[in-house]
């Protein structure tokens, strides 16, 4: 695999502004009901370290105690892919260095100590009592709790210009962008061909339609051929497009990939291929180099610094089956620990200071997983960040994904804006 050819074109800055996205539901059930301030002198800064000690001062409010800080981790579990795996080895590593602000890192986890396998019912028992939470991209009841308190909520990607959780990695529109401007750098994509698409209609699908559509104006390329996923959808015959973006679920894209003419690629991301819901007929088209994968992360297995190293880790933690979405987890928690170091600083662990936190934090280094995001943009209508990554779907790799790219970007994304 080689290094990324196009790389994010942002430049970093600081958000002088709380997340408008949040702030408006910040008196809602989930505000801070402040808990307490911490007022030894004893536990004073007074020299700078890598593991912060507990300030004078401090104020906290839910899920943080004089000993520990708590997030919540819900997932449905049909969707999970490695999420778990990645924020519990990014724990790990936080509190196996000392933890955050003095404290260690502890996790309340869907379908693990009793809590409840469904994400909302999961939030009503005890996601409350976190100071915040870490997700899947997607909507449904959960998205629409977490709105109504204000819970300060991550998940790397998602639709663009969500609130509920906040996508700190490339959205849906981003991704589709980034993934017709590969197949066209790649040779897969002829100047002026059509490109097909399969839609579930959902959220996502939308929202990377709408990116299809702007890169089709921006480079004056083919048209679209838009289907719904039905009974009655011809998936045989694409009007020669030589490529078909599966924006479905895993059942949905398996059904286009046995069924696409030979010699098609089918795009899709990692809810559109999961190797244990597809077909054998689609595990074979896959097996023939067929079928790539966009995601905010690169794949498990990528030899970009920041993969690497979290590879590294979860194998020296012993393990041997990764997820799809492990990077993708690590990276979202990843962004939880630059917010809750820099409220540190500004001696308040609530939730309140989450949000100011979320706009203030700036752009993450260029090498992060997520490449340079900025959640603070996201107040302003765009993109936390620009870049993301593409895999060959491969049965046989870890996470069955072997990386393609690092992370990279169309060479005109930043003149993309979503629309409002």
């Amino acid at each position: 695999m080689t290094p990324p050819r196009r790389a994010a074109r942002r430049g970093g800055r600081a958000v002088p502004l709380a997340l408008a996205l949040l702030l408006a539901g910040c008196t809602a059930a989930g505000g801070d009901g402040v808990a307490s301030v911490t007022d030894d002198p004893a536990s004073a800064v007074t020299s700078v370290s890598i593991t912060p000690v507990t300030p004078a001062g401090l104020v906290t409010g839910p899920g943080v105690s004089s000993t520990a800080i708590t997030l919540a981790v819900l997932v449905d579990p049909e969707r999970d892919r490695g999420t778990v795996q990645g924020v519990r080895l990014w724990q790990g590593s936080v509190n196996a260095d000392g933890g955050l602000c003095g404290r260690s890192v502890t996790l309340v986890v869907t379908g693990a100590g009793g809590v409840p396998t469904d994400p909302a019912e999961a939030y009503r028992q005890v996601g409350r009592d976190a100071l915040g939470v870490i997700t899947t991209p997607g909507g449904g009841d959960l998205a629409d709790l977490l709105a109504a308190d204000a819970m300060p909520a991550l998940a790397a990607g998602g639709p663009a210009l969500t609130s509920a959780p906040l996508p700190v990695g490339a959205t849906d529109d981003v991704l589709a962008i980034n993934a017709l401007a590969y197949l066209q750098g790649a040779d897969l994509l002829p100047a002026g061909a059509p490109v097909g698409v399969l839609t579930d209609g959902g959220p996502s699908a939308v929202d990377a339609l709408t990116g299809a559509r702007w890169w089709v104006r921006q480079e004056g390329a083919g048209a679209l051929a838009v289907r719904p996923v039905g009974s009655d959808t011809d998936l045989t015959d694409w009007g020669g497009a030589p490529v078909v973006l599966g924006l479905a679920d895993a059942a949905a894209v398996s059904r286009l990939a046995e069924s696409v003419p030979a010699g098609t690629t089918v795009v899709t991301t990692v809810d559109g291929y999961d190797p244990a819901v597809w077909s054998p007929a689609a595990l074979a088209v896959a097996a023939q180099g067929r079928v790539l994968v966009t995601a905010p992360t690169p794949a498990f297995g990528s030899d970009q610094p920041a993969a690497a190293a979290v590879a590294a880790e979860f194998r020296a933690a012993g393990g041997t089956d990764p997820g799809a979405r492990l990077l993708a987890g690590y990276a979202a928690a990843t962004e939880w620990g630059r917010l809750l170091t820099g409220m540190c600083a500004d001696l308040a662990l609530t939730r309140s200071a989450a949000t100011d936190a979320l706009a203030a934090v700036g752009p993450a280094p260029d090498g992060s997983l997520l490449g340079p995001t900025d959640p603070g943009a996201i107040a302003l209508g765009l993109p936390a960040t620009r870049v993301s990554a593409m895999s060959r779907a491969d049965p046989g790799a870890p996470a069955g994904l072997a990386p393609l790219t690092w992370l990279e970007s169309d060479d005109d994304i930043d003149a993309y804006r979503p629309p409002r």
